[in-house]
């Protein structure tokens, strides 16, 4: 794993310059495209076996159920998995068993974020990782399970208080793939965490997982991969930890706009959005499910980055055209920042039941 250091502050203008040696320039060669979750870890990294694959689903605890799985079923065109006394399991075009799992809370919570291990024998590296570490803390020892798709799997706090599971050998769910046009999401694209210490959290999480640093934006965020997305994790500053956003990936351009446009016809409004950021050059529209204030993002289109050719993060200004290059959306304002800070998470330090 190559050594990326928190930026000092300073940053450079030209988009495809990032770095240089000796007054000579280096190039990096990328390309923006759809990918599949049916690549395997070899496919994504070139031939080299990944640690993580992707984010397999996240967990929230939402206090009105019934109307968070309405937005999240009926608008934001989930496909409804399963549901038992006190949850619902939401999948997407794609054979993760579930991509979001809703449960009843008194409060708005993060339950889990769910990560994709390639193997059993990834499972168990990472849990002898997590056990070493002194900022981390087990909460299962890996297992076989029954609960919503089976597998090998552990969890864990990380040194936030966030818990974590990695997971392999999950049961693939049969789906109906998402088909040209339409607005269903493919699964989860990435998912960006609020953090108390940018430094600290992103260590942490590059050496429990082996996660590369594509790039910054000054010293206020950092976006992490695994394979050849430009980002599965993104921290940025925040006076306190919680959830900024899970990314929900679209087929295309179109299917994007076509499921933006859809969400607004229904009566909802873009919290910010459409438009293209200039880190990872993915497409955004950000929306708000009412009862809990969580925040979801249509996405498409990451930038892919040639593991056969180097690449050195390069530190974004924080701007507008960073923001978004296509100067579509509405400036990012103080209103939107606050909304994607959100509350305090109430779920630190505090494993979910199941």
């Amino acid at each position: 794993m190559r050594e990326a250091s928190a930026p000092s502050g300073k940053f450079q203008n030209d988009r495809q310059v990032v770095g240089a040696e000796n007054g000579r320039m280096r190039r990096s060669f990328f390309s923006v495209q759809r990918y599949s979750r049916a690549e395997t870890a070899e496919d994504q990294t070139g031939g080299e076996a990944l640690m993580i694959t992707h984010v397999r689903s996240v967990a929230l605890g939402v206090p009105d159920i019934g109307a968070a799985r309405e937005f999240f079923e009926k608008h934001w065109q989930l496909d409804l998995v399963g549901t038992d006394a006190d949850r619902v399991f939401l999948g997407a075009g794609c054979q993760d068993d579930h991509v979001l799992r809703l449960r009843a809370t008194a409060e708005p919570r993060v339950d889990l974020l769910c990560l994709a291990a390639a193997t059993g024998a990834d499972v168990d590296a990472i849990a002898e990782r997590v056990a070493a570490h002194p900022r981390a803390r087990l909460v299962s020892t890996p297992a076989t399970c029954t609960d919503a798709g089976g597998g090998y799997r552990f969890r864990f706090l990380d040194c936030e208080g966030r818990t974590v599971e990695v997971s392999s050998g999950v049961t693939a769910r049969a789906f109906r793939p998402v088909e040209p046009g339409e607005s269903r999401p493919t699964g989860i694209g990435h998912v960006v965490l609020n953090t108390v210490d940018l430094p600290a959290t992103s260590a942490f999480y590059r050496s429990i997982f082996d996660l590369e640093v594509s790039d910054w934006v000054e010293d206020i965020m950092v976006f992490l991969r695994t394979g050849t997305a430009h980002h599965m994790l993104a921290f940025t500053r925040a006076p306190h930890t919680s959830l900024n956003h899970v990314a929900f990936e679209l087929r295309g351009i179109d299917e994007f706009m076509r499921a933006t446009g859809a969400m607004m016809q229904k009566g909802y409004a873009p919290l910010w959005g459409p438009g293209r950021h200039g880190v990872g050059a993915n497409t955004f529209t950000y929306f708000q499910e009412p009862t809990s204030r969580f925040v979801a993002e249509y996405t498409t289109g990451m930038l892919r980055i040639d593991p056969d050719h180097e690449w050195t993060p390069r530190v974004y200004p924080a701007n507008a055209q960073t923001s978004d290059t296509w100067g579509v959306a509405a400036a990012r304002d103080e209103a939107v920042s606050a909304t994607l800070r959100g509350c305090p998470d109430t779920g630190l330090w505090q494993p979910p039941p199941a």
